[in-house]
């Protein structure tokens, strides 16, 4: 009877490591994401519940219009926590 409680415990620890790890690891992709995630959803709200992307430099008057959106803020900020987060990969990559 002990053996089986034992080994059940052991299966069942093994079980709560292996979700516990894939938990961590989507949890951190979720955080590397999440800066792109509010700059959006920032933007979708400052115009007014729309769902129109405008691109940059598509309307006559775009230059002269000052509070444009956020977009290449957002893409140098998923771009650099891009490279942190994998940064140990990329520098066996590069160097």
């Amino acid at each position: 009877m002990a053996t089986i409680i034992l080994v059940c415990g052991f299966v069942g620890y093994a079980v709560y490591d292996a979700v516990m790890a894939t938990v961590s690891e989507l949890l951190q992709r979720l955080l590397v994401i999440s800066p792109l995630l509010i700059v959006i959803v920032v933007h979708w709200l400052s115009t007014g519940s729309q769902v129109s992307i405008s691109i940059p430099g598509s309307e006559p008057e775009a230059i002269h219009r000052a509070g444009g959106s956020p977009w290449g803020v957002a893409f140098l900020l998923f771009l650099l926590f891009f490279l942190i987060s994998y940064q140990p990969s990329l520098h066996g990559l590069l160097f």
